[in-house]
């Protein structure tokens, strides 16, 4: 059994390598983005923790899948949120002046 484990988690080695290998070297929010999912993923995909599994436990793996979901979902709402700045408020002044000349002594 530690074998397959060990196989298993070497296959998921070689996935995230490849994930990351693929991404634009340009963009560095690209990769922040893969190697976070990459993160997110690995407990979901760990070998290690599926087969240690019981009944109970089952359930509440899926509660944390979910929860992280939620998370990622709100993450990306987030970070598509787009912040506009108010214009500012123009104020007039003008100085009060009479348009008449000035009297002659």
């Amino acid at each position: 059994m530690p074998m397959f484990e060990l196989l298993l988690n070497a296959v998921w080695l070689a996935v995230a390598a490849g994930a990351l290998a693929i991404v634009p070297r340009r963009s560095s929010r690209a990769t922040f983005a893969v190697a976070c999912i990459l993160v997110l993923l690995f407990p979901i995909i760990s070998v290690s923790d599926d087969l240690a599994l019981n009944g109970n436990s089952l359930e509440e793996a899926l509660a944390i899948v979910v929860a992280a979901i939620l998370l990622v979902f709100s993450l990306i709402a987030l970070a598509r949120v787009e912040h506009e700045l108010a214009a500012p408020a123009l104020i007039l002044v003008t100085i009060p002046s009479d348009p008449r000349s000035p009297p002659r002594a």
